[in-house]
Parts: C-alpha cells; sequence; structure tokens
C-alpha cells in the first residue's frame, strides 16, 4: 500500500474540481504537482499500460489435421 503526502496551496469551494497542489509517495524523492482533482487522481492511480503477448508456435491451437498426424 503506497502513502502520499499531499499539500493543497489552493481550492474553490464553489469548485471542488479546481484543486492546486503538490503530492510525494512517502519514502522516494519525487514530487508532483497537480492543477485540478483529475491530475491528482491519475497520479494516485495511473493507466495500466498494456503490454502484447507475442504468440508462439506451441501456443497456438492445433489443427485438425495435426490432431490426426498424432501431433498433440
Amino acid at each position: 500500500m503506497e502513502s502520499y503526502l499531499i499539500r493543497i496551496y489552493r481550492r474553490e469551494k464553489d469548485n471542488p474540481e479546481n484543486i492546486v497542489g503538490i503530492i510525494e509517495e512517502i519514502g522516494t524523492k519525487g514530487k508532483h504537482s497537480f492543477k485540478n482533482l483529475s491530475e491528482l487522481g491519475k497520479i494516485i492511480c495511473p493507466a495500466v499500460k498494456k503490454t502484447r503477448v507475442k504468440k508462439t508456435q506451441s501456443s497456438k491451437k492445433k489443427s485438425f489435421g495435426d490432431m490426426k498426424k498424432g501431433a498433440i
């Protein structure tokens, strides 16, 4: 579980999306600034990058012809 220190420097009571501050993850030296609630959310929960898995010959489905020949 991650722990964060969030410093809020400015916010609007009428519009909670407008929030400005800095966030740092405890135990690291990196700091990130944010200008709205959406940016803060992206820092805390970044999008997961999808990686493609290359199929190998052994992972491909065998054809019916291969099964008849005994290559299962």
